[in-house]
């Protein structure tokens, strides 16, 4: 690589691309051509002497060079905004209500404060949990777990996939690689997904699960104790598998719902929303490639 450091418009490029897992979107979002994405983003690989991207379905996957730079972009446009209001006198300081359901914000949401007061430290949150099916219009962006059919793309941050999970030690005592051999043990179900449309993803017999909780953490905490398999996704179990408490079996089924983004905040709170939308996808972004990388080339990614 030469001494001379990488034209900002390609950090922004590998920024976008890393949210959004697309050129086409990050193209979009930048108002440029795909072809001005990619091959922006081929130039810096080529200087870099690294991958930054790999098609994975239909999906660009970010690798951990990407996310590191797209991050490091990120911190130092969040660094110019400030200094430009420090310039201007604008407010420095804002608050965005946000509603999200309550097993995101305790199991994810809540885990990824610090790196939001470390990436946006001008930046209040007010966390309102929200019922399933329930709407909060008094805040100024709502999270959701959305159904995908007949709805617009553009406030998608993830589509959702459930996999299942059990504790290490229930592992090495089952013989469990297939999903047949998943239903011969207890079934632990919880959070709101059914073990109904993993069954039919996988074309086998459904069975009724054996322990129904209402509660995500619950039954994961029953499935880290050895009580059977459970049906979760990547933003309940993350923190579980992170510790090594569950493993997740390489058995993914899509759920036809996404992690949804709709903001209904004042237009004077729309420079808040869009620097939070833009920390929320590059966090996401991040869970999806780690947990990739964790599960290896047979597992569950997302």
């Amino acid at each position: 690589m030469t001494d001379r450091p990488p034209p900002f418009s390609a950090l922004r490029a590998v920024e976008a691309a890393s949210r959004h897992r697309s050129f086409t979107w990050a193209a979009k979002e930048l108002q440029i051509t795909h072809s001005a994405v990619s091959q922006s983003i081929r130039r810096l690989e080529a200087d870099l002497g690294t991958m930054l991207f790999e098609r994975k379905g239909g999906a660009m996957e970010p690798s951990e060079a990407a996310l590191r730079l797209a991050e490091s972009y990120f911190e130092a446009a969040q660094s110019l905004d400030r200094t430009l209001k420090e310039i201007t006198g604008a407010p420095k300081e804002g608050i965005l209500a946000v509603a999200m359901p309550a097993d995101f914000g305790r199991l994810w949401f809540s885990g990824k404060l610090a790196r939001l007061t470390e990436t946006v430290p001008d930046l209040r949150i007010e966390v309102r949990t929200l019922s399933a099916g329930a709407q909060d219009r008094q805040c100024d962006v709502e999270i959701e777990f959305a159904a995908t059919e007949g709805r617009a793309s553009d406030d998608v941050v993830s589509d959702l996939a459930s996999f299942p999970v059990c504790s290490p030690g229930f592992l090495g005592r089952k013989a469990i690689s297939r999903p047949q051999e998943v239903l011969r043990n207890p079934l632990i179900s919880g959070g709101g997904l059914a073990w109904d449309g993993w069954t039919t993803h996988f074309q086998v017999a459904p069975k009724a699960p054996t322990h129904v909780f209402d509660d995500a953490a619950m039954a994961l905490d029953a499935a880290a104790q050895g009580g059977g398999v459970a049906l979760t996704h990547l933003f309940a179990a993350e923190g579980h598998l992170d510790t090594g408490r569950l493993v997740a079996l390489p058995l993914e089924a899509p759920t036809g719902r996404a992690i949804r983004l709709s903001a209904n905040a004042s237009p004077g709170k729309a420079d808040l929303v869009d620097r939070f939308s833009m920390w929320l996808r590059l966090e996401v972004s991040r869970s999806l490639a780690l947990h990739a990388a964790r599960s290896g080339a047979g597992g569950a990614g997302l």
